[in-house]
């Protein structure tokens, strides 16, 4: 297993999730790859307890060894505070 942690903030419009809706404001990614190739993502308000799932929080990958790539992907994504 591989696991990666970034702090990011949340986009224009917030991160949907499936347990709460939209989040805000600075949140935290986690993502944890399996030896399977499964991706399994989740955030949650920096510094908080409680993670979430994003839509579509779970994903095989084609190779265990693109989680970083994955998750760097990911974080740009995320990341794009107001200008």
């Amino acid at each position: 297993m591989s696991e990666r942690y970034s702090t990011f903030t949340a986009p224009r419009g917030g991160v949907m999730t499936e347990e709460v809706g939209v989040i805000t404001g600075e949140l935290e990614l986690h993502t944890d790859a399996g030896a399977d190739g499964e991706l399994v993502m989740r955030v949650r308000y920096a510094g908080a307890d409680e993670w979430y799932t994003p839509g579509g929080g779970r994903h095989r990958l084609h190779d265990p060894r693109d989680h970083e790539v994955v998750h760097d992907v990911l974080i740009a994504l995320l990341h794009r505070p107001e200008p």
